[in-house]
């Protein structure tokens, strides 16, 4: 079976009008004799002309060849009449999606153009309505392999600029809400309230999303959370987002620094009748992989007094630190060990060589924000809340 034209169609429309053309004939020729077909040729053509001038909208079949034989050969040649697609465009409807995600998704969509222009350009205008299906189905699987968390609804309009309108619906669960949490344990939470607007901002391109095609992108939305935060840029810190998909997405955001240590924090003591209230700033540099040489200045407003105390921390190992720091008010030293037991579990030890005082903490992170310690000296002990500012 063979289709000729001085104008061939398409080669994916070619290939459907063999399959086509052959099916009649075989239902039309297999099975009879040679003779017989030879005795009837001229009626054979004439029949397979008059079903294809029918079926084959927007061409006209110009002649049939029947060469009967064991293995009978079908020629068919046919002509476009009218005319034919020169230019295919397409018209895409992202609805509210950001321009980010926008050429994200035309990204995986790869060579959609090749595609439509491989099945329309050169097709007769008239034929667009039958050969527009090909053009379909080409386009689906070309995006179920290549942007499976989509469906593709297309609609053609035929022309000789024919306009192809392509928007898609998410599959799948799709992303309702994104919470984001801010940590850190080098920067203080009241620093780290100038990422969470950016943060919050950036968040936000995710909500409509399929689950699925957020998973599959997952390291270029930390890399654009990362790329974003005015912090990363200005100071160099780094930030390592983990983000967990689904229907409500988490985000969560480490924010450190190698150079500073810096943290602020407000104590509330219970048991305890003296100075029960005070804050610390905790201001440190990194002069080296284990060192770190810092200024502690705490504030007492029951007395409304400043104590400045500057000091030394050397790292041991990977979850403990040791050091010593000079209170200046008191003009005494101070030896101070601090081990991390879990991500939410510290302690700590102090000890004043002079009056040989010691004082141990144990304490709990309850949050990001709030964490409670049981402190222990010789002659008291208490509970202390913990404002992480």
């Amino acid at each position: 079976m063979t289709i000729v034209s001085s104008q061939m169609p398409p080669s994916k429309i070619a290939k459907r009008m063999t399959a086509s053309v052959s099916t009649v004939g075989e239902q039309m020729i297999a099975g009879r004799k040679v003779n017989e077909v030879q005795d009837n040729q001229i009626s054979y053509e004439k029949l397979i002309k008059e079903i294809f001038d029918r079926v084959l909208v927007g061409y006209s079949v110009q002649s049939v060849d029947i060469r009967p034989g064991p293995s009978t050969a079908l020629t068919i040649e046919i002509a476009p009449w009218g005319d034919v697609v020169h230019e295919v465009a397409i018209a895409y409807d992202f609805g509210t999606l950001s321009p980010d995600i926008v050429n994200l998704i035309k990204k995986d969509m790869g060579n959609v153009d090749e595609k439509l222009n491989d099945v329309l350009i050169g097709l007769p205008i008239d034929a667009v309505d039958w050969a527009g299906g090909l053009s379909k189905v080409a386009i689906r699987e070309l995006l179920a392999n290549q942007l499976p968390e989509f469906h593709a609804n297309i609609d053609i309009i035929p022309g000789e600029r024919t306009l192809v309108k392509l928007s898609l619906s998410p599959l799948g669960t799709t992303v309702q809400d994104v919470h984001v949490s801010l940590r850190s344990t080098t920067i203080p939470n009241v620093v780290l309230a100038a990422v969470r607007p950016t943060m919050n901002e950036t968040s936000k391109i995710l909500i409509g999303l399929p689950v699925a095609f957020v998973e599959r992108h997952r390291d270029y939305f930390t890399d654009k959370l990362i790329a974003e935060q005015p912090l990363t840029k200005k100071y160099g810190i780094t930030a390592n987002p983990l983000l967990n998909a689904g229907a409500d997405t988490e985000i969560a955001l480490d924010v450190e620094t190698d150079k500073y240590n810096i943290t602020l924090e407000a104590y509330l003591d219970m048991g305890r009748e003296e100075d029960n209230a005070s804050a610390r700033l905790h201001a440190g540099k990194i002069i080296s992989k284990r060192d770190e040489v810092f200024l502690e200045v705490n504030f007492i407003p029951s007395s409304v007094s400043w104590e400045f105390v500057p000091g030394w921390g050397h790292k041991i190992g990977s979850s403990m630190i040791a050091g010593i720091k000079y209170n200046t008010s008191s003009s005494e030293n101070m030896l101070w060990l601090s081990k991390e037991l879990s991500p939410s579990w510290t302690m700590r030890l102090e000890r004043n060589p002079q009056n040989r005082n010691n004082e141990l903490g144990l304490r709990y992170k309850l949050h990001d924000f709030l964490s409670a310690e049981y402190i222990i000296t010789k002659d008291e002990q208490w509970l202390r809340l913990v404002g992480h500012l």
